[in-house]
């Protein structure tokens, strides 16, 4: 099986230590895994040149600059789009994946199930979006949103994954972008949709949050199919998730490790002091499970000298 992990970022140290943790992660789960593409798509960038410290931690990691030096990339655009334009066409899944994500353990049965009921697959998002001044109320807003721009309802079968479980489902297919995945034309076919109607959504919802809600909002328009995975698939580091999800939080595939009430995800994997600083941290719950898999992958040093 062919696999494309696709990850958009800027050219910093924080960034280029993410990913090349996310390919250590990627060779340590062995087989499919070992030998997946891990594209990294730059934008925001003065040159198109790797770092020198970095160079040898990105022999395996395949390099796209997804616009001209220089070039204005309002709200990282490019590097976002760049992704789905980068995906091989003989790939059997791709997974477009933010760069503070770490894969922690293999999922055949994901593999398997999206190769035999090919579908666009993510975590529904944790929370309603905000929209400027107005309180978050999604019973307004993606009613108000559908007509704007599909100019039709949008079915909305989901509960936001941290919200009270008693509360009834408000949210269409709106996924948290951590980790979004599916079959290469499938993605396509999303992706030339998106176009079209994303910069309407970004009118409404501001150029930040545009991406991720016009993914509910394409895939109904396109009527593609589409999986809402378990929390396991892009846990966050976050007590909360862990009282909610008890299950999960013992199965964690994806980590995401976006909080920064312990730690910084920029600084962990760019310089070794803030590495050690990690180490030594008496974590607890998600945290100190991505504490564990990085000693075990690391055996505790810094891997990036």
């Amino acid at each position: 099986m062919k696999l494309d992990f696709l990850i958009s970022a800027s050219p910093t140290d924080g960034f280029f230590g993410q990913i090349a943790f996310f390919r250590l992660a990627l060779d340590a789960l062995g087989g499919v895994y070992r030998d997946a593409r891990l594209v990294a798509v730059f934008g925001d960038h003065e040159s198109e040149q790797i770092p020198e410290r970095w160079r040898g931690h990105f022999d395996r990691i395949d390099i796209v600059w997804a616009h001209a030096v220089g070039a204005d990339n309002p709200a990282h655009r490019a590097q976002h789009d760049c992704r789905f334009e980068a995906i091989r066409d003989d790939a059997d899944l791709a997974f477009l994946c933010d760069a503070d994500v770490a894969p922690l353990r293999p999922f055949p049965e994901l593999l398997a199930q999206l190769t035999q009921t090919p579908a666009l697959a993510g975590v529904i998002a944790h929370l309603h979006f905000p929209r400027g001044e107005l309180p978050r109320e999604p019973d307004r807003d993606w009613p108000e949103i559908a007509q704007a721009v599909l100019g039709a309802p949008i079915d909305r079968p989901y509960r936001y994954t941290l919200i009270a479980p008693e509360e009834a489902p408000a949210a269409p297919f709106y996924i948290n972008y951590g980790v979004f995945a599916g079959p290469p034309d499938m993605l396509r076919k999303f992706y030339r949709r998106d176009l079209e109607i994303r910069d309407r959504v970004a009118d409404i919802v501001g150029h930040w949050w545009a991406p991720q809600v016009s993914v509910a909002l394409t895939c109904a328009d396109l009527d593609l199919p589409t999986t809402a995975l378990p929390m396991r698939y892009n846990f966050p580091n976050d007590p909360v998730a862990e009282r909610m999800y008890p299950g999960e939080a013992n199965n964690i595939v994806f980590l995401h490790y976006l909080r920064k009430r312990f730690f910084d995800r920029s600084e962990i994997f760019a310089e070794p002091e803030a590495f050690d600083r990690f180490m030594e941290m008496d974590l607890e719950g998600s945290n100190a499970v991505f504490q564990r898999s990085v000693a075990t992958l690391t055996g505790g040093e810094y891997p990036f000298e």
